[in-house]
């Protein structure tokens, strides 16, 4: 078996023209984006000499196995990490949540890996991975998106899976009814890994074959719901169990899955995402009479989801923006008037006017990240 040795830390100019990508922005242009950034760079430092386990701050914990890398030299490694959990930091960071295909996601979490041994950068060999295991549940329907992009981000869909381990409990069940082991509550000595798109399902299924095990007066009925994939709460209504029974019952089928994993054959931006259904689509047209201006940041902000997106001018008089709208949405944007900053908030829903005059305002960076921020 191998040794794993563990290392934890805590530790536009455009005028009318429909925008569907970030445009490039010049040097100066990031002056206020750059103040709001929050730095979440951590690094560590070791020589991969056996399997290797690293935990990020905010929870995150990379797997590596010493064999990952096709041009390691046995000399330090520098692992770069950045941890995005909460949507205040995806939106002080500007980290858009779209995909190459224009589709609107929601995030559970990004963050960004890599690797280097002094200024090599380190490439992983056909066939390996390392492993990710997320702090947090992830949406459901999500799925794991890359980008290779440190200021434009538009998310590419990855064939990799996202799983959790839930307790095996049909394997467990027949352990403790053998007599090897006195039975005691939910048995939990086996577990098995499952793919969260497929993961209710199992479970479903699972807890279904648990009762008709120990109900054997109610086999026949169990196994009728079974194969009627009925929904686990008509299937405990349907026991003869006291009002606690069920609470426990439902309580262990709606916690079986404590840790949610993936591996990974790439480096850099990684995402866990959902694709988010929009009520509908609107062109909307800003107004900007204000050429003193410029460096913009335009900030659609869901205050419902965790969603943003982030679009980057240098001027413009006027601009054609398709907005996706769910809900009621928030649009936030801001500029450079020398070393001041001025911004203007808009808040849109599926029946606002097409058309808005910005009005900007003065206002100071610690105003402008509460007005980025709240909802």
């Amino acid at each position: 078996m191998k040794t794993i040795y563990i290392l934890i830390f805590s530790i536009v100019m455009l005028s009318c023209q429909k925008e569907k990508t970030s445009l490039p922005i010049e040097e100066n242009s990031i002056a206020i984006s750059s103040q709001l950034k929050t730095d979440k760079l951590q690094t560590f430092e070791f020589i991969l000499k056996n399997d290797t386990l690293i935990s990020g701050k905010e929870g995150t914990k990379i797997w590596i196995p010493r064999d990952l890398f096709e041009n390691y030299s046995n000399g330090k490694i520098t692992f770069e990490l950045k941890e995005f959990y909460s949507k205040e930091d995806m939106i002080l960071n500007s980290l858009s949540t779209v995909t190459n295909k224009d589709e609107l996601l929601e995030s559970s979490g990004m963050f960004y890996i890599n690797f280097k041994e002094g200024d090599k950068q380190l490439k992983i060999k056909n066939g390996k991975s390392y492993k990710v295991e997320t702090p947090n549940k992830p949406l459901a329907e999500s799925n794991i998106y890359y980008n290779d992009n440190d200021s434009i981000f538009r998310w590419e869909l990855s064939d990799n899976k996202i799983y959790t381990e839930i307790s095996d409990i049909i394997r467990n069940l027949e352990y403790f009814k053998s007599g090897k082991h006195e039975y005691e509550n939910i048995p939990d000595k086996f577990k098995k890994r499952v793919a969260i798109d497929s993961l209710e399902i199992v479970k479903k299924r699972d807890s279904l074959k648990y009762l008709k095990i120990i109900n054997e007066d109610n086999k026949k009925s169990i196994e009728a719901l079974i194969e009627e994939n009925s929904e686990w709460g008509i299937v405990l209504e349907n026991q003869n169990l006291s009002k606690e029974e069920k609470i426990v019952r439902h309580n262990f089928y709606e916690n079986q899955n404590q840790i949610y994993s993936f591996t990974s054959d790439k480096l850099g931006w990684i995402n866990i995402d959902k694709v988010l259904t929009y009520d509908v689509m609107k062109e909307i047209l800003f107004k900007n009479d204000n050429q003193n201006l410029k460096y913009f940041s335009i900030n659609i902000i869901y205050p419902n989801n965790r969603s943003v997106l982030n679009y980057n001018l240098s001027q413009f008089s006027k601009y054609l923006l398709n907005v996706k709208i769910v809900g009621k949405i928030k649009i936030v944007i801001y500029a450079n008037s020398g070393n001041k900053i001025m911004f203007d908030s808009i808040n849109i829903d599926k029946n606002s006017m097409d058309e808005f005059d910005i009005n900007f305002k003065e206002t100071t960076l610690d105003k402008l990240k509460q007005e980025l921020i709240s909802n």
